[in-house]
């Protein structure tokens, strides 16, 4: 097969990735050698692909490729995760837009409208990941609602329950009052905000002392207030402690209590205490026996029913009645201002908990939920990496996980949303009916007192009065909790299958930081709990990709990179490997649009290196016998022994790096090696032979550059899998794939340092007549002769490699002199202790090519000034974007540069001149 004359991303990407499709290559077969398996950190159904999907997906597609051309039986098995609060908040938005409600369908047909979506448009990110050219085994694609996966989800559920692990109790939790559902600590965002600290006046009950100052951010939660606490040690409050204070507005009669967690230095050392929305005001009031009161309802608005229900008066209640939270905080500081309890206000910073879904400020609320009592699977989990069984990379996350595993708090895994797993318990309405009560969106809610039936199937009967009206818990699990059991849940756990004893524990898991809690830890913990082994060994944590500014991408910046419309402009060849050159360990990706096309001229540089190579193939070549098995011995020549010895540091090193995570190194290793040291040396060198009469030398050259190209094919396959393909295919590869060859293996004999020094030699000599010729002005095509003066044997070795010296620098003629007058008016340079020149009688007209430098210095001049005019303008600098203005001062820079290398040159004629005289 001929290769085209240019590289047509488009038509082979698409070829080349149905036909491998087709023939299963990406399927791990049967056998029990040593395996390499990693599961896919499963995207949201709702999302699409991004720049973190795409360099998460290359980076482990990249290993994929690796260990199945090492001999590894590999399994990547795909899929996606239902989300939970996304998905239903998408489909909640559709209906909207027809004038549905989630209420007015009711909790069935909801449920199936959301499915009827995923069928339709769920599943767009993995068509998305296939133009990426992932191998994941498609045959294998899972969903975490799928029935197998539910199954599990209800078998974890179950025996966690069975092994008292698992408890329903009323806590206080983060709520999100537009999804109208319970979050996880690691669910909600922090951000500091400008707030106020207002200072409010708490009267004593029956003394006539001075009101008590207390300063609070949530003045509005003082509706629920039960105690007021200070620190036991502070003096200025002792005297007090115990008694009785009336709360402003509500008049109800609270105690003053001490609490060593009070801050005596936060406001006035006094603390509000409202165990109801506050986590540590909680804990204080779980230590004192104080009572719980929920001031909102579930979408955050004043519950007056509440305080009639606890049989509290005023008008204060009907007056509030429904206002939303915010709304209700600036009526209760025009009561407080009108009553004159309020002191003084003062500007104040603060930590804002919001949703990490709609980023609405999240509202501690008082709520019936499942928890997971985690700390007893949190013990073997850290265990596990302070061990070594788990090996997180780079190594500096483990402070962090051992930070959040050791301080970790019971994990709430109960939603109130409809699209999701079930909880697998029932309630009898015999036993609990007055316990099971309607809600307005036409289900019900479960009191906190109701027993639940826990089983993996509904019960027939309540086991307690042999009632059969049973209903199911109405919650679903935090979506977190069926991703933990990925890693086994996906390969048939609960069942005990073949692909669990072949493939788990899986090998890697790559992913980014910012789920190292919220999936990483828990994964870990599932493992251990339901496997007895860890559910991976290593764990390559990636760092973000950024704009080429560094700024974080987002819609809202306009700075979004989109991977498809790159990978159709570019290539995704040279896309992959922009992400693998970029991604240095604990580095952030700064992604600019230049550094892509930069190596899709890399690819382009292959192709014609490929199609160089196949137009000089023979027909004499001894595919039996390999000509790098061939290159042994001072005879043979330099070029070839220094191709051979790099060609085995490179497999070396790229090896160490991939065995490392050090994907960068990797990609920068095969990089170094293909452009500069194959492209731009050794091809240029082989045209000597290929040229030449010794039809040996040139058979030889011939089949050399076969296989060379054949292992920078095999080495750079795990990141550009289109075009070496392709290329492969055209050298005739016995193989359906180049994915079913062996990727190169180090041969230690090979390396040959003294080629190596010799051949540095020789590059730098080259380069140096190189840049003289450029520094003159010298046509491309004109030969010049050299003159070298040096060391014996120096000259002996150059006087050897003269072809290269004529073929490569345009050496017409060389003289050689280890003693004697230096010739005059000749550029010179200096390589080790080997001096070159370059006479130039009939090679420059010295002062042509000075008038030529100095009117280039002029026009480059007045470059520079016309930059420096746009950038010394200050409405300029206002109005510009910042990206405009850094790009006006690389251009200075450019243009500095410029003038510095031009008067180089101009010093450089004069120094000339001054000798010719």
């Amino acid at each position: 097969m001929q290769l085209a004359k240019a590289y047509n991303h488009r038509d082979i990407e698409c070829r080349w990735y149905s036909k491998w499709i087709d023939a299963g290559l990406f399927q791990p077969g049967a056998g029990s050698g040593d395996y390499f398996s990693i599961v896919i950190p499963p995207p949201n159904v709702t999302g699409s692909l991004h720049m973190g999907h795409a360099l998460n997906n290359t980076l482990q597609d990249i290993l994929c490729r690796f260990h199945r051309m090492d001999g590894r039986r590999v399994l990547w098995i795909p899929g996606t995760d239902h989300a939970g609060i996304a998905t239903q908040n998408v489909v909640e938005r559709q209906l909207a837009e027809k004038g549905i409600s989630r209420a007015q369908l009711g909790r069935e047909r909801f449920v199936e409208r959301v499915w009827q979506w995923k069928q339709e448009a769920g599943n767009a990110i993995l068509h998305q990941l296939k133009a990426l050219g992932v191998s994941c085994d498609w045959s294998r694609e899972r969903f975490t609602m799928d029935e197998g996966l539910s199954r599990a989800v209800r078998q974890a559920f179950v025996q966690l329950w069975q092994e008292k692990l698992l408890y329903r109790a009323e806590r206080l939790i983060n709520w999100c009052p537009r999804c109208k559902t319970a979050l996880a600590d690691i669910e909600v965002v922090h951000e500091e905000v400008d707030g106020n600290l207002w200072y409010i006046r708490y009267p004593f009950a029956e003394d006539a002392a001075p009101p008590l100052i207390v300063a609070t951010t949530r003045p509005e939660t003082m509706l629920g207030d039960t105690a007021v606490a200070v620190h036991p040690e502070d003096e200025r409050y002792s005297q007090w402690v115990g008694k009785k204070i009336r709360l402003p507005i509500t008049g109800r009669i609270v105690p003053l209590i001490a609490d060593p967690f009070v801050d005596r230095a936060f406001g006035t050392g006094a603390l509000k205490i409202t165990p109801g929305h506050d986590f540590n005001d909680f804990d204080i009031g779980e230590r004192f026996g104080l009572e719980q009161i929920s001031i909102f309802d579930a979408d955050a608005r004043i519950d007056a029913d509440a305080f009639l229900a606890r049989g509290e008066q005023g008008p204060w209640i009907e007056r509030y009645r429904g206002k939303d939270r915010f709304e209700a905080r600036q009526m209760v500081l025009a009561d407080l201002s009108a009553g004159g309890f309020l002191a003084r206000t003062e500007a104040h910073k603060m930590s804002l908990g919001r949703c990490y879904r709609c980023q609405t400020a999240i509202e501690p609320y008082l709520t019936p939920q499942w928890f997971v009592d985690i700390k007893p699977m949190a013990a073997p989990a850290i265990q596990a990496v302070r061990e070594g069984k788990i090996q997180i990379v780079p190594e500096a996350w483990s402070n962090s996980y051992f930070a959040w595993m050791e301080n970790i708090k019971d994990w709430c895994i109960s939603r109130q949303i409809w699209w999701g797993h079930q909880i697998p318990a029932w309630y009898c309405k015999t036993c609990d009916g007055a316990r099971i009560i309607a809600a307005a969106d036409g289900g019900y809610t479960i009191s906190r007192e109701a027993a639940p039936l826990v089983g993996l199937e509904q019960p027939a009967n309540c086991p307690r009065c042999g009632g059969a009206d049973l209903v199911q818990d109405p919650d679903v699990l935090d979506t977190w909790f069926s991703s933990g059991l990925w890693p086994f849940s996906t390969l048939g756990w609960p069942e005990d299958t073949q692909d669990l004893k072949e493939f788990y524990p899986t090998s890697t898991l790559v992913t980014g930081f910012d789920i190292l809690f919220f999936w990483v830890a828990r994964m870990i913990m599932m493992g251990l709990k339901f496997m007895g082994d860890v559910p991976f060994r290593d764990v390559y944590i990636h760092a973000l990709v950024r704009d080429e500014q560094g700024q974080k991408m987002s819609k809202s910046k306009g700075n979004v990179i989109d991977p498809l419309e790159i990978m159709d402009k570019y290539g995704t060849d040279a896309f992959r490997f922009t992400l693998a050159a970029m991604a240095a360990m604990g580095r952030d990706i700064k992604l600019a649009e230049e550094r892509i096309a930069g190596y899709q001229n890399f690819v382009n540089k292959l192709w014609n290196a490929a199609r160089f190579v196949q137009m000089n193939l023979g027909a004499d070549q001894d595919r039996a016998e390999r000509a790098l098995d061939r290159l042994d011995g001072s005879a043979v020549d330099l070029a070839e022994r220094w191709i051979r010895s790099r060609l085995t540091v490179t497999v070396r090193d790229a090896r160490a790096a991939l065995g490392g995570y050090r994907f960068n190194d990797f990609a920068n290793t095969l990089y170094q090696f293909t452009w500069h040291e194959f492209c731009d040396w050794y091809i240029e060198m082989s045209k000597i032979a290929l040229n030449g009469t010794d039809p040996v030398a040139a058979a030889r050259t011939r089949q050399l550059l076969r296989e060379l190209l054949e292992q920078i094919l095999l080495l750079l396959h795990p990141i550009m899998p289109f075009v070496t393909e392709e290329i492969w295919q055209s050298l005739g590869g016995a193989r359906p794939s180049i994915m079913r060859e062996s990727f190169p293996v180090a041969e230690p004999a090979w390396i040959d340092a003294g080629a190596e020094r010799q051949m540095e030699f020789l590059m730098a000599v080259i380069r140096a007549v190189r840049n003289l010729r450029t520094e003159l002005n010298c046509p491309p095509g004109r030969e010049v002769k050299v003159i070298l003066f040096g060391a014996a044997p120096e000259l002996d070795f150059l006087r050897a490699q003269e072809p290269h010296l004529r073929a490569l620098a345009r050496v017409g003629s060389a003289e050689y002199h280890s003693a004697g007058e230096r010739p005059k008016g000749a550029a010179t340079a200096v390589v080790g202790t080997t001096e070159i020149y370059l006479p130039l009688q009939d090679l420059v007209n010295l002062d042509e090519e000075r008038a030529r430098l100095n009117k280039e210095v002029g026009k480059v001049e007045e470059e520079l000034a016309r930059v420096h005019k746009k950038l010394d303008n200050r409405e300029f600098l206002a109005k510009a974007k910042g990206e405009i203005i850094q790009k006006e001062r690389d251009k200075a820079s450019q243009f500095q540069e410029k003038i510095r290398a031009l008067r180089t040159s101009l010093a450089k004629l004069e120094e000339i001149q001054a000798g010719r005289e």
